[in-house]
């Protein structure tokens, strides 16, 4: 994981609408031309894998090149490694600087369906992959973002690290590995048979002690 470090934000449009901090963009693109499947079941690997390419907990996660700004934002996608950086660090996923704690937790902002979905269960906490958010930013992503249609601010008192969301593969001859064609969540130290055949592109955090909370 690269040093963490406060950006410039960027800007997109004839009206300089800024871009999300943890926005992919069209001119970064996914490389996973050198996965292999290691010998005897071992799992999944790169064939000139490198120590950044797996997490703390050592699952393997895609590789996609950094180059905000190249090409167009995806506002609707997210950077694997920005998005990461973000939920470790607790930075808002849209300006990229820390985020602010309230007096209840953090804030994350998410659709009200998939919040109801994520809560449903139990009031108090949920997941999500979306990084936490500032004040500010949120009510800026409220009057602006196309994509939050039904938006809902919650605050979180305890967010956890829980797993990752991305897909399985499977070997295939040659050594080589193919993708078995279903997106998944993986939750860490539960399943390490599967873990090892698990390609991540998000990390999903538990929610935690949850309230409603306003900007």
């Amino acid at each position: 994981m690269p040093e963490t470090h406060v950006r410039p934000q960027l800007v997109w449009g004839p009206k300089k609408l800024p871009v999300p901090f943890a926005a992919a963009w069209s001119g970064e693109e996914p490389d996973i031309s050198r996965l292999i499947a290691r010998p005897f079941g071992a799992g999944l690997a790169y064939s000139d894998e490198q120590p950044e390419d797996r997490d703390e907990q050592g699952v393997l996660w895609a590789r996609l090149s950094i180059a905000p700004g190249s090409g167009r934002p995806v506002f609707e996608a997210m950077h694997s490694v920005r998005q990461r950086e973000a939920m470790l660090h607790r930075l808002c996923q849209v300006c990229g600087k820390p985020a602010e704690r309230t007096e209840q937790g953090w804030l994350f902002l998410s659709q009200y369906t998939e919040l109801t979905r994520a809560l449903q269960d139990s009031p108090d906490q949920g997941f999500t992959s979306k990084p936490p958010i500032c004040p500010p930013c949120a009510r800026l992503a409220v009057r602006l973002c196309p994509h939050l249609t039904d938006p809902v601010v919650i605050a979180s008192a305890n967010p956890r690290v829980w797993g990752v969301s991305g897909g399985f593969y499977v070997p295939n001859h040659d050594s080589k590995a193919v993708p078995y064609p279903k997106d998944d969540n993986l939750p860490y130290h539960q399943h390490p048979d599967a873990e090892r055949w698990f390609l991540a592109s998000q990390l999903i955090v538990h929610l935690t002690r949850c309230t409603p909370a306003a900007i």
